[in-house]
């Protein structure tokens, strides 16, 4: 990659902060490398409301698609000792426990007034195509959309030694994005798949993944993850 010419105080046009902005959102990359000994894998609310066809109002399609690619990449972290961390919805029958924003239904997204069926999100419901291995991975129950607020995982990610997280999951730019947003400010490195999270909205899938491109993560599809931690391809850490 060529080096950027050096520019002194009042050289900085216009012109050439949003071409480098648009260079950095389309192609920029994170100085990360994965090294599987210090690496966990995050997958991030893959449920039965989100993942099911047609049963609530929180399906989303690319979920269900992804599912496959999903299976594959937690199957080759279990084969290389990769820790799998899930996390889920699991709430009180009177959601005492959740986000007062969510309980309350603050913004459209909370609300629920075209469903008539029985309580979402009030017990784990991860899709059984990629079911934990309990007491092997680890399951995280959270109150609102980063896997960070309220929850025990940084303790976790501490007491495992690990220093980088691969996330994946629905939605991306809500759960999963926050989530990666929440890692990088506790100081973890962040590899984000761009083809193994999912969302409603093609063009806020892609917007979301150039904001985490630029400033948050390691952009990487699930085969480049694969390849990076078999220690092989540009991404795998070489240790």
């Amino acid at each position: 990659m060529a080096t950027l010419q050096e520019r002194k105080p009042g050289e900085f046009s216009e012109e050439y902060l949003l071409s480098k902005a648009k260079a950095d959102y389309e192609k920029g990359e994170a100085s990360i490398r994965i090294n599987p000994k210090s690496t966990a894998l995050m997958v991030v609310d893959m449920l039965e409301e989100f993942t099911k066809p047609k049963m609530t109002p929180c399906w989303i399609p690319d979920s269900t698609k992804q599912l496959p690619k999903i299976r594959a990449l937690i199957e080759t972290c279990r084969q290389l000792g990769v820790q799998v961390i899930y996390t889920c919805y699991a709430f009180h029958p009177t959601y005492v426990d959740m986000n007062p924003a969510f309980r309350d239904g603050v913004t459209p997204l909370d609300k629920f007034d075209d469903y008539d069926g029985p309580p979402l999100f009030q017990r784990e419901s991860i899709d059984p195509y990629i079911k934990p291995e309990y007491g092997k991975d680890i399951v995280i129950a959270k109150p609102s959309y980063g896997a960070f607020t309220g929850t025990t995982l940084d303790y976790v990610l501490k007491n495992l030694k690990v220093d980088t997280v691969i996330i994946c999951g629905t939605m991306t730019n809500y759960c999963c994005g926050t989530t990666a947003r929440e890692a990088h400010g506790h100081g973890y490195k962040v590899v984000f798949g761009s083809d193994i999270n999912s969302t409603d909205d093609q063009d806020l899938q892609t917007a979301e993944l150039k904001t985490l491109r630029r400033g948050f993560a390691l952009v990487l599809t699930m085969a480049q993850i694969q390849e990076a931690l078999k220690g092989l391809g540009p991404y795998a850490s070489g240790t």
